[in-house]
């Protein structure tokens, strides 16, 4: 690790000298553990004998690993001592689809900004908040104040669009002059069924008991049975949002309706919130309103009317 750490400043600074100052270290100090370095690898790392130390090309490919790997332990310190003392472990419950379709896929940006810190995420059937345990978070969705309680303290993290959705050859083989053919297969969240109320707030024809019905237990479900070509779906625009980008699935209809319910972040009230506590807080609400802003973005590119919700 000396020699290492002696030789990360040489390329940092292009210099023995200013390599073997920063160490408080002499110079030909400096040099020999390069030496040891170069003997144990059995290659050539640095060129010597000009007025800046140049390196070879196998020293350049070592010095760029080791400048990340020396900056994340400067960085693992930092959060050591400004976290010390802290219990730095997150153990969070979370709706399945939640954490499935759209918190696994981020979580890691995290880890890289709390070096140190620990996670557990544990995924659940919605609103089973296992009370009797212990979470730093709770993450469910219902309509606003679902959770809310003696015992847990309920924030709003985002809403979401229902949206019919499909892939563009089942559109095209069930969609007769802008209406669903009788045909058509309905794949549906048997927790979350919203078709009625879009069908009310859309003003398109339901063709209710003419169609066929599938159940599944998670929107994922629905969302994965869709991408398959075995139906249409009303879609959280929050979890599709990807397969909508890429054009894997389309609305048909291009009418969304906001959504009744929401997700929403719970903490247990029986303590003050820990510095990881609030800094896992303070990272995903940043990245849920990017993320929203996101979707509103694609709903306009794909030209989707968003419909409010009556009273």
């Amino acid at each position: 690790m000396t020699a290492l750490r002696a030789f990360d400043l040489v390329a940092r600074h292009g210099s023995f000298t200013r390599a073997a100052a920063e160490l408080n270290v002499t110079r030909p100090a400096v040099s020999k553990q390069i030496r040891l370095l170069e003997a144990s690898l059995g290659c050539q790392l640095v060129i010597r004998g000009r007025s800046n130390e140049l390196l070879t090309e196998t020293g350049r490919n070592l010095a760029a690993g080791l400048q990340q790997g020396f900056d994340l332990i400067g960085t693992s310190y930092q959060f050591a001592g400004e976290f010390g003392g802290d219990d730095k472990s997150l153990r969070i419950l979370v709706d399945r689809d939640f954490a499935s379709s759209w918190l696994a896929k981020r979580i890691g940006g995290f880890l890289i900004e709390n070096p140190g810190a620990t996670l557990e995420i544990i995924a659940e059937r919605n609103g089973n908040l296992r009370l009797e345990e212990n979470f730093s978070f709770r993450i469910f969705y219902g309509p606003e104040g679902s959770f809310a309680s003696d015992q847990l303290d309920e924030t709003a993290l985002c809403d979401w669009i229902d949206l019919p959705l499909c892939t563009p050859d089942y559109a095209a083989a069930n969609m007769v002059g802008g209406k669903l053919d009788h045909r058509v297969r309905f794949l549906i969240d048997r927790n979350y069924d919203p078709r009625e109320d879009w069908f009310l707030h859309s003003g398109v024809t339901d063709p209710d008991q003419e169609t066929q019905v599938s159940k599944f237990d998670d929107t994922s479900m629905c969302l994965s049975a869709a991408l398959s070509g075995s139906g249409i779906t009303i879609g959280d625009s929050f979890m599709a949002l990807d397969a909508i980008r890429s054009g894997r699935l389309i609305a048909p209809f291009k009418i969304g309706l906001q959504s009744a319910e929401r997700y929403a972040i719970c903490r247990a009230m029986r303590q003050p919130p820990t510095r990881v506590e609030k800094e896992f807080r303070k990272w995903l609400l940043r990245e849920i309103e990017s993320y929203q802003l996101r979707v509103t973005e694609i709903m306009e590119e794909k030209s989707v009317t968003i419909l409010p919700r009556l009273k």
